[in-house]
């Protein structure tokens, strides 16, 4: 049974499909936080919205759909960009899949290999040759601007799109 497992772990590796396996891992890591900021913005939508849409005659489709989600929007996708951006910086989990090859190249398909760009900064800063300490500048630069940006974006539609009542 063990060894089975392991087999099946193996052929994951060497088929390729660790890129898509992680893919799957951070979706599962990321969802807890979207539907935890998800609750948190539905409950914050005063009782009173929705007792006035049900009082102008609305079903609960309506009164949901063109009142409370609206008036919850920024709250969700605000939650969404901070779990997306926080995924794309998860390391450990795709190490324990097996994402740590080198790849000198894009990969071209969802099943090709793939390698996490944290790992690849390591392999890159532990080379000799003096290209990759360059590329690993670059490689941190670019992380840590796709932080910034992701979360200023949230900031940024949380307030365009919030609403006060």
């Amino acid at each position: 049974m063990v060894r089975h497992f392991w087999d099946n772990v193996y052929n994951i590796r060497c088929r390729g499909k660790a890129g898509l396996v992680g893919g799957l891992v951070l979706a599962l890591m990321a969802l807890p936080t979207v539907i935890i900021a998800t609750r948190s913005s539905l409950k914050a939508v005063p009782p009173s919205i929705r007792e006035a849409a049900y009082g102008v005659g609305a079903s609960r489709t309506q009164m949901v759909f063109h009142h409370v989600l609206p008036l919850a929007t920024p709250g969700i996708m605000t939650g969404s960009i901070l779990s997306l951006a926080h995924a794309l910086g998860e390391t450990a989990p795709l190490l324990m899949i097996g994402m740590v090859a080198f790849n000198p190249g894009v990969p071209h398909s969802l099943t090709g290999a793939a390698s996490v760009l944290p790992v690849q900064v390591f392999i890159w800063e532990n080379a000799s040759e003096k290209a990759f300490h360059e590329r690993t500048a670059a490689a941190i630069l670019v992380l840590v601007a796709f932080m910034i940006v992701m979360n200023a974006l949230a900031v940024i539609l949380r307030r365009r799109f919030e609403r006060r009542w």
